[in-house]
């Protein structure tokens, strides 16, 4: 944990994830000010002064395509997208150290996809980052969105897996969320994690 630099929005308090491609991934573990904790940060500098970057959903649902154009990194795109959403379930009611591990586990796992692979163009994201941020954003819908009355972070997950074109289409030509009655995960002004209560 340590206080990070965000984006114009002074520094708060993350739980810090390093990414074996350079970088890091944050998730915010209080609210401060304006910022709900749950917020997901990118890193281009494992540094606390580096400004954290919160991503939005378009510039994953981006990522996640064009990853998606080669079918065997489309398949374990979509293991890992499963994989770290069941590990952020697995963090309820409280993160413990098993839960903890799941969660560097997928992480690792991301990361072993991008040795085979170039270094992403200037701007874009690795496996490794992409994966790691939807995860921490799947523990941020877990808590933000409780089960039973809610269903955590499926919604999230279900539209991860449209996006790469793993499952088929959701109900009435609905997206998962609308169709499900839930606030759609993200899409906030700041980034992935939705700035709803």
């Amino acid at each position: 944990m340590r206080r990070q630099a965000v984006g114009g929005q002074g520094d708060v308090l993350v739980a810090v994830f390093p990414l074996e491609g350079g970088g890091a991934a944050c998730l915010q573990l209080q609210d401060e000010g304006p910022l709900r904790r749950g917020g997901v940060y990118l890193l281009a500098e494992d540094d606390p002064a580096a400004p954290g970057v919160a991503p939005r959903f378009e510039e994953l649902f981006g990522e996640l395509a064009a990853k998606a154009a080669e079918p065997p990194l489309r398949a374990g795109l979509e293991r890992l997208l499963r994989e770290g959403q069941a590990a952020a379930a697995a963090t309820r009611p409280r993160l413990d150290p098993t839960a903890l591990e799941r969660l560097l586990e997928v992480g690792r796992a991301a990361a072993r996809l991008d040795r085979d692979r170039a270094r992403p163009a200037p701007g874009a994201l690795s496996v490794e980052a992409t994966v790691v941020a939807c995860t921490l954003i799947f523990v941020s819908e877990e808590e933000r969105y409780p089960r039973p009355r809610f269903r955590g972070s499926l919604v999230a997950l279900e539209t991860l897996l449209e996006v790469l074109g793993a499952t088929g289409g959701a109900a009435a030509g609905r997206s998962p969320a609308r169709a499900s009655g839930e606030p759609a995960p993200g899409g906030g002004a700041g980034g992935l994690v939705d700035s709803q209560s």
